[in-house]
C-alpha cells in the first residue's frame, strides 16, 4: 500500500476546506505536513488532485474528486473496523 490513512485524512480535509492551510488548522497539524502528504499522493499515483490558487485555496480536479470519494469510503471502512474491534473488547463472546 502506497498511502497511509493519515494522508487520506489530510486529502479529504483539504478537499472539504478547499484550502490546505485551513485543512491543516482543522486537523491541528502543520500546513507543510498536509502539503507534503498531498504531494506524495499525487506523485505516487501520477494524478493531480488539486489546482492550487496562490493565496486563494485549491480546486479539486475531476481525477481528484474520484480519489477523494474513494478516500472517504476507505476512511469510513477503517472507522467501522476500529469501532468493531473496540466493541469486541467491550463485549467479548
Amino acid at each position: 500500500m502506497k498511502v497511509s490513512l493519515r494522508a487520506l485524512r489530510y486529502l479529504v480535509a483539504a478537499a472539504e476546506a478547499r484550502n490546505i492551510t485551513e485543512a491543516a488548522r482543522g486537523l491541528n497539524v502543520s500546513q507543510p505536513s498536509v502539503s507534503a502528504a498531498i504531494a506524495q499522493i499525487e506523485d505516487d499515483y501520477g494524478v493531480q488532485v488539486f489546482i492550487r490558487h496562490h493565496a486563494r485555496g485549491v480546486t479539486v480536479t475531476s481525477a481528484g474528486q474520484a480519489l477523494v470519494k474513494n478516500a472517504r469510503l476507505l476512511l469510513n471502512h477503517a472507522r467501522d473496523f476500529d469501532e468493531g474491534a473496540v466493541s469486541l473488547v467491550e463485549d467479548p463472546k
